[in-house]
């Protein structure tokens, strides 16, 4: 290869030197019909001359060779704007087989892949209509009670709350119940990885996503507990660095009487994302995504906030204009809910959709006018 190049650079200088100097007779300037001769050349001494430009494609190839080999070395060549530019201008144009694909094939995948439907995101956790029975969860701890109903412990249904996070499950309580139990059953499952047994009929649950703990010492799922009242008042829920859907169940006792209440479980779901703070037109913003079980309305629900605020708690900063709050439905921004203020305290924020109740989830967004607010954390409480 290099000997092909010395072999030619001869003809590749002389035929380019004369052809910006003069033409030889028998050759025509360009712009002109004037032959332009040079002393002491001929026509025939110019075809002589000019005959090893056939070597130049030979030549120039041979360069070529030597330039990609010359990548391979340790000493790149210098990459400028022009080569660049003339890289992008002569650029293959890149093959995208999803620029091809059909408004029917991308909702496909998007269903795959997301749970995304025509009608809108769904949550991709269990139904409420498989939530687990008092028969699942306590076969020994309620076996030979009698119900009482004033027993049953009164707590919300469902909570969402974010990765890594410790959730004080005293907070589920909405109201005490109208007997004080002396001791309370309690146990974490999760909603995925159930079997039942073909022999027994019997239901085994999945190991919870996320622990449950007692004054920070853990007690293992898929087990039955008999706490003391002051006990379960203790009890926090930690929360994994992964989506999912634990069930945190409750029965009340009345163990001097033989007496049990209902079954109370809590939908725990966590958001692996948490709270997502960007910057759009020039405010501050905050948002938080909370699915929970599927095909479950949501009429109502609570949104705590913790962080800093300017006037000491959120709802002092909400109604001060220092920043918004707007509640919709997961995957329709159209159906928003109203704030209601008047039943609202601190840093928790009422909601209600109406009749307009959404199903599987909802968005909470955060517009800051004073960027002295941080929010670090949001859970959400469905009724």
């Amino acid at each position: 290869m290099v000997e092909s190049v010395s072999r030619n650079q001869g003809g590749i200088v002389l035929a380019a030197s004369l052809g910006r100097i003069a033409r030889p007779e028998g050759f025509f300037q360009l712009g002109s019909n004037e032959q332009k001769t040079l002393p002491g050349f001929s026509t025939a001494t110019a075809d002589l001359l000019f005959q090893p430009i056939v070597n130049v494609v030979d030549a120039e190839n041979a360069l070529l060779e030597q330039r990609i080999f010359d990548r391979l070395q340790d000493d790149q060549p210098r990459v400028d704007a022009r080569s660049v530019q003339n890289r992008l201008r002569n650029r293959d144009l890149i093959e995208n087989e999803y620029l091809r694909r059909s408004p029917d094939q991308v909702l496909e995948d998007l269903r795959l892949r997301y749970g995304i439907s025509a009608d809108g995101p769904r949550t991709d956790f269990a139904s409420v209509f498989d939530r687990p029975d008092l028969a699942d969860l306590f076969p020994d701890g309620t076996a030979g009670l009698t119900l009482d109903p004033g027993l049953t412990q009164l707590n919300t249904n469902r909570v969402i709350v974010g990765p890594d996070e410790t959730y004080d499950l005293s907070n589920l309580q909405i109201s005490p119940s109208a007997i004080t139990p002396d001791a309370v059953l309690v146990r974490l499952d999760n909603s995925a990885g159930a079997s039942v047994d073909s022999d027994t009929g019997e239901t085994t649950l999945g190991p919870p996503v996320g622990k449950l703990l007692l004054n920070g010492v853990e007690l293992a799922g898929n087990q039955e507990y008999q706490l003391t009242l002051a006990e379960y008042e203790q009890l926090e829920y930690q929360s994994d660095e992964f989506n999912g859907l634990d069930y945190f169940s409750v029965v009340g006792l009345d163990t001097a009487n033989g007496l049990r209440g209902g079954l109370v479980t809590s939908a725990i779901t966590t958001n692996n994302i948490g709270v997502e703070r960007f910057t759009r037109d020039g405010l501050e913003r905050f948002e938080f995504i909370g699915l929970t079980e599927a095909e479950v309305t949501i009429p109502r629900l609570t949104v705590s906030f913790e962080g800093t605020f300017v006037n000491g708690d959120a709802l002092a900063d909400i109604n001060a204009g220092v920043f918004e709050v707007t509640v919709n439905q997961f995957g329709n921004l159209d159906n928003v809910g109203t704030n209601l203020l008047q039943q609202s305290t601190g840093n928790e924020l009422d909601v209600t959709f109406g009749s307009s109740s959404p199903v599987d989830g909802v968005v909470v967004n955060v517009k800051v006018f004073d960027d002295a607010v941080d929010i670090t954390r949001i859970n959400i409480e469905l009724t």
